[in-house]
């Protein structure tokens, strides 16, 4: 295990440790990279050797690190910008959409929003990328419920193809920078996430509603997988060495919520992460809140708890409990 988190995992963080610090970590001007960052309703969590919460009091329900710093939504309805020397800046507000998602890109970010909008964020001006909006099926893009459907996650290839998951729409691609976009799998699979893998080139995944999604041509087509699942409906996904973690549960409403790991570049079958693990968690372990680096994993959940894996998910340990709901997360 690394240095920076050996503390954090012998003891589990509660909302008072991280009060405690909030006040003078937020202002100090040599604060060490975090080793987790989580997004919740009141504020941005930092986990490492000194626990603290920056933008208190806000709802912090997406994020990305590039680098030159840190970029999230808060309140879902602005984009916010933090340096390397720690100071925050808020770069745009937006207040006829709901922002959902976030992507740094080729020197500007991407935000996909409510009602299937992409919008550049670049140079101080805010901009919607025209041509997604006559993208070849958005007709026919939809949510189960008959409401508008949303960009719920993005993804950048390692050629600079950009993956766009639309709920319900599927996921488009662009290989030009945004100026056209294809569709790739069939928009009834019901995406809720898309991932790229910086090792494997050409290779995508999805968590779907019907499970495990995999590309290895770039999106041109796909496979499925679910055997051994407990149930199909899948919201998170992400690669953790040579390991694929997906959560999966009965459903959009949660009941009976895991995690499971699948081989990633061998045949084999799901199987459930249990070590350090509740039997199942209530509600879904959602999109955006499941993060890995290397053979490191974290995720968080609705109801405050982070937990943590130095060795690709077969083992797990609460690491922190006791927060505001947890709505994204970034291991770094």
């Amino acid at each position: 295990m690394d240095d920076t988190l050996q503390q954090i995992v012998e003891q589990p963080v509660t909302i008072e440790h991280k009060q405690a610090d909030t006040d003078k970590a937020s202002t100090s001007p040599r604060i060490q990279k975090p080793s987790v960052i989580a997004g919740t309703s009141d504020g941005l969590l930092f986990l490492d050797s000194r626990q603290h919460i920056e933008l208190e009091g806000y709802s912090i329900t997406a994020l990305a690190s590039s680098p030159d710093g840190l970029w999230v939504i808060v309140d879902r309805n602005s984009v916010w910008h933090r340096n390397a020397q720690g100071e925050w800046h808020q770069i745009a507000s937006i207040d006829d959409l709901r922002l959902n998602c976030i992507l740094p890109y080729n020197g500007a970010v991407l935000v996909g929003t409510s009602q299937a909008h992409l919008i550049r964020i670049a140079d101080g001006s805010t901009n919607r990328i025209n041509c997604f909006e006559t993208v070849e099926g958005r007709s026919e893009w939809y949510t189960p419920w008959g409401g508008p459907p949303d960009v719920r996650s993005m993804a950048l290839g390692q050629s600079g193809e950009l993956y766009v998951n639309v709920h319900v729409g599927g996921i488009l691609r662009s290989d030009d920078q945004g100026q056209s976009w294809q569709p790739t799998i069939d928009f009834h699979a019901d995406v809720h996430e898309v991932r790229t893998v910086p090792s494997h080139p050409g290779l995508v995944l999805a968590a779907t509603a019907q499970g495990l999604a995999v590309s290895r041509d770039r999106g041109n087509s796909w496979s499925f997988s679910r055997e051994n699942l407990h149930a199909a409906y899948a919201r998170a996904v992400a690669v953790c060495g040579e390991t694929i973690l997906m959560t999966a549960s009965m459903g959009p409403h949660g009941g009976k919520a895991a995690l499971y790991r699948h081989p990633l570049d061998k045949p084999g079958t799901f199987s459930k992460c249990e070590q350090g693990l509740p039997e199942w968690f209530d509600d879904n372990i959602n999109t955006g809140t499941l993060s890995t680096s290397g053979n490191l994993a974290a995720f968080g959940t609705s109801d405050g708890q982070i937990f943590f894996s130095d060795d690709a998910g077969r083992t797990w340990k609460q690491i922190a409990a006791h927060l505001s709901p947890i709505w994204c997360l970034n291991l770094k």
